[in-house]
This record gives C-alpha cells, structure tokens and sequence, in this order.
C-alpha cells in the first residue's frame, strides 16, 4: 500500500511556482524515444534498527513511514520532477502539446516495492495532473521484479570466485581510512553497544569481506557495509531536512565530512556493482529490457522504468561508464535521479544518434523541497558512451554497446 500523501502538500507539488519552459532540445534533430531508468525519490532509511542502532550510542530520529518506504517529501520531490520532465518531452514534441498520453505515448513500470511504485505515480501525477495513468506492477507489493532484482544470475564457481576477488582488490585499492574515522567521529561508533567490551574497536576494512552467490544481491559484511548504512541513514536524514536541525547529533557540520561520507557510501555501490564483470551480469535483465524497447517499433515513445541505485549503477558500468561527477551532488546514483536514454534523427540526413544524460536533483533541491523550473532546472550531466564522440552514438555503434554489455 503506498503511504498516503498529506492532500495539502501535494496541492502544493502541483500548483507551486508554475515551472517554466523547460530547456529547448537541440536545434535541427527531432527527438524520437526516450527510456528513463530512475531511482526511486527519498525514503526512510532501510536499516532503522538492529545494526544501525547498535552502532551509536544516541537515537536516530524517527520516522512517520515504515523502513524503506518513500516518504511524503519525497513524493513531493517526485511531483516536481516529473512536472519538469513532462514539458521537457512535450516542449520536444515527443509528447501530445496538451491532453493525457495514449499507451503509444508513454508507459511506466515500477519494481514492486512501496517506494518505487509510489515513485512511479508521483512522477506521472506531475508529468500529467488529471490524468489516469497506469503504473505497471507485474510482483506483488513487496516482492523484487526480476527485471529490477540486482542479483548474480550466473551459477558459475569460476565467476563467483573471479567476482570476489576483483571486489577485494577494489577494496584494497580504497583509501577509506580517513572517511571511516569521520564516521566514528560522528556516530560515535566506539561508544556504542556493537563495541561493548571491546578494548579496540573501531571500523576498519580488514573485516570486510564479500560474497556473489546466484539469485543473491552481490554483498558485503564487516566495517565497509556497516559503515554504508550509517552513511545512507544520514543522507537520508539530510534530504529530509526539516524537524533534523542537528545533523549528524551536532557533529556533521561540514563540508569536507560530507564528502567523506559520501566517499564511502559510493566506494560501497562501485565495488559491488561497478565491477565490470558483475556489472553485466547483474544488469543484464534491464539492458536487455532498455535494447529491447529501443527495437520494437511498437515501443511507447517514453518508457519509464523505477528502480534502485544499484540498477543505475550496475547499467553503467555494464556500459563502461564510470569516471563521471555530479555537481551539486554527494552520491553517484542520487535519489530522485535518472538515466535518460534518448534516440534522436537529424531532420535532413535523416541519421540516429543515440545520447545518454543523467537528469537529477541536487541536494540543494532535495533539502530544500525546492520546485522544478527554468530557473531552478535539475542537474544536467551528458555522460559519453564508450566508443562514441561528444555528439552520441551512431545506430550501429549503439547496438554494438548494448551487445558487448550483454555478451
């Protein structure tokens, strides 16, 4: 069941500071499709106790939504950045100029969580107010959708073994150290209940270790994960910003800390999802799904597709893309943020190119619930496919992409 949003607040998602025209498209191509792979907006932490409470001595602030569910700010964030994204697409005539889309005009579908279908139908309440708009749900609530599943599908010992062992010479390659000490400087880790009647105890990487096993999410135990997650509620807690006026319990106050948590936080995405091996492995279904969309003429000029920053993460190093940066961001994969995959023809030459942006929040806009317009535009990053100019991809040297990722 998706929580329900406080009427006043979503009258206020829809009618706030009516959003300018979105930027124009480039002149002299006519854009044709576009799938969108986004993360879900904000939720509560996914771990709000066992763990976590056990490594601090103080009180992580409470919740009005159960953990992992989107919360109401986060749908209002949701409306904001589906409102921009749909005069975007009608101001680049993929999109009827007024009126509801038809089926041929756009379909979405959500992994079958709480979060991401709740995601899914705030972003269409503020693509198309008005409007009935279905939501594709193929598990039952609270069931992982395959397509969206982030796990090892090969059942191959050699694989696993491989895949372990590039995750530890990735970590072995990370200078965490500094970060890992800011986290305990913050939660107060050494004081807490995990490290009652230890002498020594403090985070470090040498616990860690990691596991690939089929049907399961590549993982992590030790000081990395738990340090991940304690990075995660923080976030969390800072996008929501209002009623969290102490930060950190007074103890995150600066700049450099955030960027060290967000060091680990996206050391942690990179090393179980970016390795490029499990990356294909582990994205294969929406790399399949993304070329499938793409080949079928009978495809929805805009498909939506709501899922996790794992699936992004994965999508993109599976792609070869992994050196990028985020202005006005912490995290490589933020909440609210999304992979639009774009096909374009040149209105003379008649040729395609494909371009791959990255559309998302900065922590700005999530934290200060800061509505979507001209002036006010999300960020914007054009990621460089490999093997392809500045200008995009050729057909051919798109489907060669999405073959070498999937094979």
């Amino acid at each position: 069941m998706i929580h329900p949003l406080c009427p006043l607040l979503l009258a206020l998602a829809l009618v706030s500071s009516a959003a300018a025209a979105a930027p124009a498209p480039m002149q002299g191509d006519q854009l044709e499709q576009v799938v969108l792979l986004s993360r879900h907006n904000l939720r509560a932490p996914v771990v709000a106790s066992g763990a976590l409470a056990n490594a601090t001595p103080e009180r992580w602030p409470d919740w009005d939504v159960g953990a992992g569910e989107l919360t109401t700010k986060g749908g209002v964030l949701e409306v904001y950045m589906g409102r921009y994204m749909g005069q975007w697409l009608r101001q680049a005539q993929l999109l009827p100029a007024s009126g509801c889309p038809q089926p041929a005009d756009f379909h979405a579908h959500a992994n079958s969580l709480q979060r991401t279908q709740a995601t899914a139908q705030f972003f269409v309440a503020g693509a198309f107010p008005g409007c009935h708009v279905a939501v594709e749900q193929r598990m039952p609530l609270g069931t992982m959708d395959p397509l969206f599943n982030p796990v090892i599908h090969r059942d191959d010992a050699a694989f696993r073994a491989r895949a372990v062992s590039v995750m530890q010479q990735a970590l072995s390659a990370s200078d965490l150290a500094p970060a890992l000490s800011a986290v305990e400087g913050i939660t107060l880790y050494p004081q807490s209940a995990a490290c009652t009647g230890l002498s020594n105890c403090h985070l470090a990487l040498a616990d860690t270790t990691f596991s690939a096993e089929p049907g399961k999410e590549p993982s992590a135990s030790g000081s990395l994960a738990l340090a991940s997650g304690l990075v995660d509620a923080l976030l969390m807690e800072h996008y929501q910003g209002s009623g969290i006026p102490r930060e950190g319990w007074g103890r995150l106050t600066t700049e450099a800390q955030w960027h060290a948590l967000a060091q680990i936080r996206n050391r942690y995405q990179d090393i179980l999802f970016g390795t490029p091996e499990v990356a294909r492995d582990v994205a294969a279904p929406l790399l399949a799904r993304v070329n499938a969309l793409f080949e079928d003429p009978a495809s929805p000029k805009v498909s939506l597709l709501v899922g996790h920053d794992s699936n992004i993460g994965s999508v993109l190093a599976a792609l070869g893309i992994t050196d990028y940066t985020l202005p006005g961001q912490y995290e490589k994969t933020p909440i609210g943020g999304l992979l639009q995959f774009e096909r374009w023809r040149d209105r003379g030459a008649g040729e395609v190119r494909y371009r791959l942006v990255y559309v998302y929040p900065t922590r700005e806009q999530l934290r200060g619930a800061i509505p979507l317009t001209d002036a006010q535009p999300p960020g914007r990053v054009e990621l460089v496919l490999p093997g392809c100019g500045p200008s995009g991809c050729s057909e051919v040297q798109f489907e060669g992409l999405l073959h070498r990722a999937l094979n």
